[in-house]
């Protein structure tokens, strides 16, 4: 499994699922959706999935639904996540799972600022009188 590039959109882009690299993605109607499929909130399931305390569903639900996030139409999400992981190994994506829902509710590293954002930060900020 490749390491997933992380971008302000909290997109974790090109992750190996099954069969190919797609992006993943929770935003907040897949939240929601996940909140009501697992009966847990975001950070309550993040914790789960990475202290390895996780349930068949949290893991498949979160891969499922980042899938579609991540721009995968519902039935190709469906069919790609029973031959790959319901039919496969499940343990394998406990931790890409564990990262979906970290990157939807913490956030990600900024990226670098381009060369004029950077010259602009560099200014001092004058005391107010």
């Amino acid at each position: 499994m490749s390491n997933p590039i992380k971008t302000r959109s909290a997109i974790l882009e090109n992750v190996f699922v099954g069969e190919g690299y797609f992006d993943l993605c929770l935003k907040i109607g897949e939240l929601i959706t996940l909140q009501e499929r697992t009966g847990v909130g975001p950070f309550v399931l993040a914790n789960r999935l990475i202290m390895g305390e996780w349930r068949v569903e949290d893991v498949i639900e979160t891969i499922r639904l980042g899938l579609i996030g991540g721009g995968m139409d519902n039935r190709n999400a469906y069919d790609l996540v029973t031959r790959t992981i319901v039919e496969g190994n499940i343990f394998d994506y406990a931790a890409i799972a564990g990262s979906v829902v970290m990157t939807a509710i913490m956030g990600v590293d900024d990226e670098q600022p381009d060369a004029d954002e950077e010259s602009d930060a560099n200014f001092p900020i004058a005391p107010m009188d």
